[in-house]
Formats: structure tokens, C-alpha cells, sequence
């Protein structure tokens, strides 16, 4: 039931959009069905996350070809990127941004200080203790 890739090199850009935004749908909906115990097939998983990066890497393919053939065509085209370094390039990018602004305080030391003042104290049991 895989996609071959063969098969998606004869389809257009928007096209493998299209089979990536439903095979992600697919993706989500196998995790479901798993966390409630209701995938009784759980290689679907693996099989729908390869397939995920078989149509990415033919979009980027296709991409590339058509960059090489017009500038303007592939400046148009885009690739989402899903990694997680984009996205932890972008959180950094953001709490840089958050720290440049004035009375902002970085998102780490608001957090450091929202343990300190959560931390309890230990109770006074074995004061209680000792006088009984």
C-alpha cells in the first residue's frame, strides 16, 4: 500500500502537496487510534512516515528541477519544512526577539523564577514530632 516513488515523479507539485497535507491527516489519525488502542496495525505508523518523506524528497526533486529550468518558477515554488531544527532555529528567533523588547524578560529566566517562587517549603513535621 506504499507509494512508490516512481509513481509520484509523474505528478505536479500541487499535486504531492495535496498527498502530503492527507497523508499527515492519515498520520495523525493512526496516533489517535493508537493512543486509544484501537490500531490494531501499528506498522501503519511507520509506513505513513516514510511515505510522508518519499513525497517530500520527490517535491524537492521537482523543485530543484525546476529551478535549475527558470529562476522565477522555483523562487514561487516552496517546500514546508517540518524538521525540528527549523523549529528550534525558529524558537530561538523568537526569544531573541522577545529579549530585544524593552521590560521583556527571556522566556528561561521567567521560568527559573516561576520555580523558585513554586518551590514548598519543607513542613515543620519533624518539629511537630519532637514536641509530642
Amino acid at each position: 500500500m506504499s507509494l512508490e516513488a516512481k509513481d509520484l515523479r509523474g505528478n505536479e507539485p500541487d499535486e504531492l502537496r495535496s498527498t502530503v497535507r492527507k497523508l499527515e491527516e492519515d498520520l495523525f489519525k493512526h496516533r489517535l487510534k493508537k493512543t486509544t488502542s484501537q490500531l490494531e496495525n501499528t506498522m501503519l505508523i511507520r509506513q505513513t512516515r516514510r511515505d510522508i518523506a518519499r513525497v517530500y524528497t520527490v517535491l524537492a526533486e521537482r523543485v530543484r528541477q525546476i529551478g535549475t529550468g527558470s529562476g522565477k518558477a522555483a523562487a514561487n515554488q516552496t517546500v514546508p519544512v517540518t524538521s525540528k531544527e527549523s523549529a528550534k532555529t525558529t524558537a530561538k528567533a523568537a526569544a531573541e526577539e522577545t529579549s530585544k523588547k524593552p521590560g521583556k524578560e527571556p522566556a528561561k529566566e521567567t521560568a527559573a523564577k516561576a520555580t523558585k517562587a513554586t518551590k514548598k517549603k519543607p513542613a515543620a513535621k519533624s518539629a511537630a514530632k519532637k514536641e509530642t
